[in-house]
């Protein structure tokens, strides 16, 4: 199979700087694209490089990133850190610190009794009595984020709504961007690790 078009490989490097995308995960992400889809790099680009990027968004950062690409050493050695973007992140965590253990035990136990009714009114048929799922409070939350070989916990710096405990899967990729307000952007998600 002919290696990935450099028009991908451009475009990763341009659109996700750091860290690099691991060109053996390239390379098999780009023959399954060929295998099951058939495009053809002159007529198809777009659409493979559509395809590209939704299966990075959607891979393990620890199969597709090359290893020590993404954090500074410095930042991952330092009591206080700004990571330098852009970055793409993999998010692993989310805590909220805010709040005591005890409390979000509770919500914790209040969503599996949901779940186990919502399961019992779904065989039964009776959704009329659907209550909305109990979310969790919400004040200050820790992050854990990696760049596929390396972790970094992080602290929100102010609210960044688009993250909430329970809501948010684990999985999720965000990119930093200095330059930006709200430093941290939801890009796309994959399944829901509760």
């Amino acid at each position: 199979m002919p290696p990935p078009p450099s028009a991908v490989v451009q475009w990763l490097k341009k659109t996700y700087p750091k860290p690099t995308v691991d060109p053996e995960w390239l390379e098999g992400c780009y023959t399954w694209i060929q295998d099951e889809l058939q495009l053809d790099p002159v007529r198809d680009m777009a659409a493979i490089i559509e395809n590209v990027n939704t299966q990075l968004l959607e891979s393990d950062f620890a199969d597709s990133m090359v290893a020590g690409t993404g954090f500074l050493p410095n930042a991952l050695n330092a009591v206080h850190a700004v990571i330098d973007g852009p970055i793409l992140v993999e998010v692993i965590g989310i805590m909220d610190i805010g709040h005591s253990a005890y409390s979000l035990q509770q919500v914790y136990d209040s969503r599996i009794e949901y779940r186990k009714q919502a399961e019992i009114r779904d065989a039964s048929g009776d959704e009329d009595q659907r209550k909305p799922m109990p979310k969790y409070p919400r004040s200050m939350l820790q992050l854990q984020l990696s760049d596929g070989s390396s972790v970094l916990p992080g602290i929100e710096f102010k609210s960044l709504p688009q993250f909430e405990l329970g809501e948010t899967p684990l999985g999720c990729k965000v990119s930093e961007h200095q330059q930006k307000q709200e430093s941290l952007a939801p890009l796309r998600t994959k399944d829901a690790l509760r």
